[in-house]
């Protein structure tokens, strides 16, 4: 079996070899995203101090021309940039580094009320001249209040007639269509108005299903707000309380599941990897939901590696280890409170595959590097690769069947796993054990006159190539 799996693992190393080094990955497989104010006061900051732990930023907010309307404007706060150059500028900047900037329609105090087949145009054509402008990446839907509303009546999922929600859906369809083909777009509802629509559809309840129904193909994913919500139905017919570790795995868990509308109809599933869970950054930034880390990282250790716990229990029990990540209202808040939001949700999502037991090796002394390998629940019983690089992980190796592998392989790789390296690279291949788990060492003999360099790990199963673990890095020192 091995001898068969280093063949095929020759042959991706040789395409790999070729491919990395001209395609990128364009957008982390675990993210996390934030929402920036465009506007002053005590929680102002520049987009260009958005911290480094955020892979998306979305801009709050494109609002309406007229209160409730359907012309759409954006400017950059006055009080913070001299004008759309400078503002620009810095939307750039953050691009450079590898992080997409989106604009985000609505928000809680600026409803949009696209009512008819004129507005509809109106809508599309002034967010695609804002998106053109400033060069954002793509678009956020952050509707709420009366945006979406279901009428009495309108029951049908999938042909609904209610004008709000009829015509934003045109309206968004010939967006995407005046837009970069591959431009994001993303949709962060209310519980009410995605989850709601179990225990009841009509008004706002259930109010975004189906516009999300006929964006479906379209959207790159969804992160529902967990926050300022009462109790919900998960898709099992309980309820769940917000704020708990139950209450975020279930309404996650419905959306990857699918579930039954009031009325009957089924809201098919959405892939993991286009679901994220939204939460408040801090006490302050939302009315409630607000969830410590230790709580969160517990929700993920059962959604990403099927954890077992009691009390909800996941559609697919073995997790799904393409689980998308996490998003904040707000970075403003995040960084006002020291970044007790974005710190440890980025160190969880950086390591919660990968572990490694020291970040440095003295060449001198030599020394032992232990990696945790954690496939979760649904990689148990499968081959893996825990494969090394001296040329770092961006742009990375793309796998076939779309993943990326956070590595540009180089001579390194191949030379790590030869037989005569395996006292240094111990474990590097191996099965992973019934919890989708195993060890692995780097062992690094004394010896002087050795140079620096930093060493990054990340793993993969194989076959098949549908995941790749997140990576580690190891420096080793004079």
């Amino acid at each position: 079996m091995i001898a068969a799996m280093t063949t095929c693992l020759r042959a991706l190393l040789a395409w790999g070899l070729f491919v990395s080094t001209c395609v990128g990955q364009s957008l982390p497989d675990r993210i996390l995203v934030g929402y920036w104010h465009n506007w002053g006061g005590s929680l102002a900051l520049r987009l260009s101090q958005v911290p480094e732990e955020y892979d998306v930023v979305n801009i709050a907010f494109a609002t309406p021309t007229t209160p409730a309307g359907a012309t759409m404007q954006f400017s950059p706060a006055v009080s913070m940039y001299s004008g759309p150059q400078q503002f620009r500028a810095e939307v750039a900047a953050l691009q450079a580094r590898g992080v997409k900037v989106l604009i985000s329609i609505g928000g809680g105090a600026d409803p949009v009320h696209v009512t008819s087949p004129a507005e509809a145009q109106s809508f599309a054509s002034s967010m695609a001249q804002i998106v053109n402008t400033y060069g954002f990446d793509g678009v956020d839907i952050d509707l709420e209040g009366s945006s979406l509303t279901l009428n009495p009546g309108d029951r049908d999922l999938f042909n609904p007639t209610s004008p709000r929600i009829v015509h934003f859906i045109s309206g968004m369809q010939q967006l995407l269509q005046q837009i970069a083909p591959g431009a994001m777009l993303t949709a962060a509802p209310e519980t009410a108005f995605v989850q709601g629509g179990m225990s009841s559809y009509g008004g706002v309840w259930g109010a975004y299903l189906p516009v999300l129904e006929a964006l479906r193909d379209r959207l790159t994913y969804l992160h529902v707000q967990h926050y300022n919500t009462g109790t919900m139905f998960g898709s099992n017919g309980r309820i769940y309380t917000p704020g708990t570790e139950d209450f975020h795995v279930a309404m996650a868990d419905a959306l990857i599941g699918g579930f039954t509308i009031s009325g009957g109809q089924f809201f098919a599933p959405f892939e993991a990897d286009r679901v994220a869970i939204g939460l408040p950054a801090s006490t302050s930034a939302a009315g409630s939901g607000y969830t410590s880390p230790a709580v969160i990282h517990r929700a993920l250790d059962r959604l990403l590696l099927g954890v077992p716990a009691s009390g909800y229990t996941l559609a697919r029990p073995a997790g799904y280890p393409s689980f998308r990540g996490l998003m904040t209202w707000s970075i403003n808040w995040d960084v006002q409170t020291g970044q007790a939001f974005s710190r440890p949700h980025r160190g969880y999502l950086d390591s919660v595959f990968l572990s490694v037991s020291t970040s440095s090796i003295s060449a001198a002394t030599g020394g032992t590097a232990v990696f945790g390998l954690r496939g979760g629940r649904a990689n148990a019983g499968g081959n893996y690769y825990l494969l090394t690089s001296l040329s770092g992980t961006s742009p990375g190796t793309p796998l076939p069947g779309g993943r990326v592998l956070p590595l540009n392989l180089d001579p390194m790789t191949t030379l790590a796993l030869q037989p005569g390296a395996a006292s240094v690279f111990s474990g590097f291949t191996g099965t992973l054990d019934s919890r989708g788990e195993a060890t692995a060492r780097f062992v690094l003999p004394g010896a002087t006159g050795v140079p620096p360099a930093e060493f990054s790990f990340a793993f993969l199963r194989f076959p098949p190539w549908g995941f790749a673990s997140t990576s580690a890095a190891v420096n080793i020192l004079p």
